[in-house]
C-alpha cells in the first residue's frame, strides 16, 4: 500500500512539473492562442455588455423544448453567417500566477496521480503494460475533452496538438513512476 500511495503521489509530482515545464518553459502551453487585437477596445465593450463572469456563446441557440422552427432556423443562419464563438469572461481581474492556482493544480494532479495508481493496483501488468496504461490514460483524456473542443466548438487545432503534447507526453511521464512503484499488488505494502 505504501508503493502505491508513494507511487500515485510521486506521479502526481511529475505531472504538475510537467505541467509548469509546458506552460512556463515550452511553448506548448500557448500552442492555438494568439493577442486579441484591438483588447482594450474589446474589453471596454464587453465591460459594458456583461455583468457576470461567465462562458458565453454566440451567436446563442435556446435549447428550450419549445424553440421554434423559425427560431431555429434564424439561429442556424446566423450560425452560418457569423462570427460564431465563445468568450470566457471574468470581470473582475485577479492575481495571474496566485499560490490558490498552483495548490488547486498540485492538488489535482496528486488526486489523478493516486487515482491511476489504484486503478493499476487491480491489474497484473509488468513494466511495460503498466507504462503504456497510464500513458493510455493521457490519450484517453486528450481524446475524451480535446478533440470535442475542436469538433463542437472550433478550438484551433493546435491548441488540440499542444493538448495532446501536454497529456500524453505527461501520463507517459506519470508512467515511468507508476511503472516502477504504483500498481503491482503483489510488492504493494
Amino acid at each position: 500500500m505504501k508503493k502505491l500511495v508513494l507511487g500515485g503521489m510521486l506521479a502526481g509530482v511529475v505531472l504538475f512539473i510537467w505541467g509548469a515545464v509546458t506552460h512556463l518553459l515550452l511553448p506548448v502551453g500557448k500552442m492555438g492562442m494568439q493577442e486579441l487585437p484591438h483588447s482594450t477596445s474589446i474589453s471596454y465593450v464587453l465591460d459594458l455588455a456583461l455583468e457576470d463572469p461567465g462562458l458565453y456563446v454566440f451567436p446563442w441557440m435556446d435549447a428550450d423544448e419549445n424553440m421554434s422552427k423559425k427560431a431555429l432556423a434564424d439561429w442556424k443562419e446566423a450560425y452560418r453567417n457569423g462570427p460564431a464563438g465563445m468568450i470566457l469572461y471574468r470581470p473582475q481581474g485577479e492575481e495571474p500566477m496566485s499560490g490558490r492556482l498552483f495548490v488547486v493544480q498540485f492538488a489535482t494532479d496528486l488526486a489523478a496521480g493516486l487515482m491511476v495508481a489504484v486503478l493499476l493496483s487491480f491489474t497484473t501488468l509488468s513494466f511495460a503494460g503498466r507504462l503504456m496504461f497510464a500513458t493510455t490514460v493521457g490519450v484517453f483524456s486528450w481524446v475524451t475533452s480535446s478533440i470535442p473542443w475542436w469538433n463542437w466548438y472550433g478550438f484551433p487545432g493546435e491548441f488540440v496538438a499542444g493538448a495532446a503534447i501536454y497529456m500524453i507526453v505527461g501520463w507517459f511521464l506519470a508512467g515511468l513512476v507508476l511503472a516502477v512503484l504504483g500498481g503491482d499488488p503483489d510488492e504493494a505494502g
